[in-house]
């Protein structure tokens, strides 16, 4: 997404007051202009004034049925009036007439709001326009009548060819400014979103260790008694082969079992909770095979012949990409093979584990990575490992997305530095 998508849909409303103000002024300059004695003559007016009414009208209509780009609205209209501005000093004095600096506002607004390609086509049409206005003979706006600088249509005087090289270098100077000042503002925006959602996540994370350290303390002893308690009346119902509830309480050890699995996740997932050291990339991927048991022989590995170290607490390394890869095995057929790709790319390990399950529709996607988010029936995740997995590679210094085609699988892409970042 470039800087300046969000721009243009803020700025539309206000170009449609503005040109409803500038149809205003159209109605009350001719006769203004009459009352002081100035002999104008009212079509350009009444043209400028009418075109620009309907293209409001046209505009609005097609910004509330959201059809078009508010961006590719806005550079239209703005080509627009700067095609109008030009016929219209063209009938009301040509280079003279004073009004020809508003080729600077139209150039301002698209380098603000607009892409370069959009400023630049707009600057360039202004500079052209503004050129052909001295080809045009000195009329009712000056009120003088001095046609000596123009010299004819066969030349210019220098006086108005310094005027129109100022104009260049003024046009092409708020276009350049204005563009790197926008563009500036709007990257340190996201850098500032990035940073403030980075410190939402790390806060929700503080939150979420926190909270299984008191759940781990608060229910350890519970699960333990019940676990104790229902092993000696397993053996007892053993004993008396009481089958029916036998099979009860294997049922009760199992869901005991799970619960002090994921209590132990969550605090083994803290931050603090693993030292950092060297480690081949060979030993992780031999460690997340260990973990994932026999579910590792569909999991197909593509990595180069080249060693790769990353400097890296090895546990939560290794639970991160288990996280990734369970999620693929999950969203993939039975037979289906998931693919763990590792390499190197500029001073850094690029990760990808990819799917050819049924893919994420756009809006859930968006979604993906949200502390308790989860695609799955209940009982089948709690909505975490991707959060966590996130959290990591960003607390070592890299990233991790998605993308995702309905119909054509998803593929998860992670990067960390190779010297294991800053956390």
């Amino acid at each position: 997404m470039m800087a300046f998508d969000l721009e243009p849909a803020i700025t539309l409303p206000w170009l449609l007051r503005l040109r409803w103000l500038f149809v205003a002024g159209q109605l009350v300059a001719w006769p203004l202009a009459r009352w002081r004695g100035a002999e104008l003559p009212w079509w350009p007016f009444a043209v400028a004034g009418g075109v620009i009414a309907i293209s409001n009208i046209a505009v609005a209509a097609a910004a509330r049925r959201a059809s078009g780009s508010p961006a590719q609205i806005i550079g239209c209209v703005l080509i627009l009036d700067t095609v109008l501005l030009t016929g219209q000093l063209a009938a009301l004095g040509g280079a003279t007439n004073p009004f020809s600096v508003l080729y600077l506002v139209y150039i301002t607004l698209s380098s603000v709001v607009l892409s370069a390609r959009w400023t630049l086509a707009i600057a360039a049409l202004a500079i052209a326009g503004f050129a052909l206005l001295f080809l045009v003979p000195a009329g009712p706006a000056d009120p003088h009548g001095h046609h000596g600088h123009h010299g004819g249509a066969g030349g210019l005087s220098g006086h108005l060819q310094g005027m129109w090289a100022a104009f260049v270098l003024a046009a092409a100077l708020t276009a350049f400014f204005v563009r790197r000042i926008s563009a500036t503002i709007a990257s340190q925006r996201e850098q500032i979103a990035t940073l403030r959602e980075a410190a939402a996540r790390h806060a929700r994370l503080a939150s979420l260790a926190t909270l299984a350290a008191g759940a781990a303390h608060e229910l350890n002893n519970p699960l333990s008694t019940i676990a104790v308690a229902a092993h000696e009346a397993r053996l007892r119902a053993r004993q008396l082969a009481d089958s029916p509830a036998l099979a009860d309480l294997e049922l009760i050890l199992a869901e005991v079992d799970r619960c002090q699995q994921i209590l132990h996740r969550l605090a083994a997932r803290a931050p603090e909770a693993d030292a950092i050291e060297p480690v081949e990339v060979g030993a992780l991927v031999a460690a997340v095979r260990d973990e994932l048991g026999d579910r590792a022989a569909r999991l197909e590995l593509r990595a180069g012949d080249e060693p790769l170290e990353l400097a890296v607490p090895p546990a939560q390394m290794v639970q991160s990409l288990v996280a990734l890869i369970r999620n693929a095995l999950d969203a993939s057929g039975p037979s289906d093979r998931v693919v763990l790709e590792i390499r190197r790319a500029a001073g850094e390990v690029a990760i990808a584990v990819e799917d050819r399950g049924a893919g994420i529709p756009a809006n859930v996607l968006a979604k993906v990575g949200e502390p308790f988010f989860t695609t799955k029936q209940p009982g089948q995740g709690m909505g975490l490992g991707v959060f966590l997995a996130r959290v990591f590679f960003e607390s070592r210094g890299g990233a991790l997305s998605f993308e995702s085609t309905p119909g054509a699988g998803t593929r998860a892409l992670a990067r960390i530095p190779l010297t294991g970042g800053a956390a």
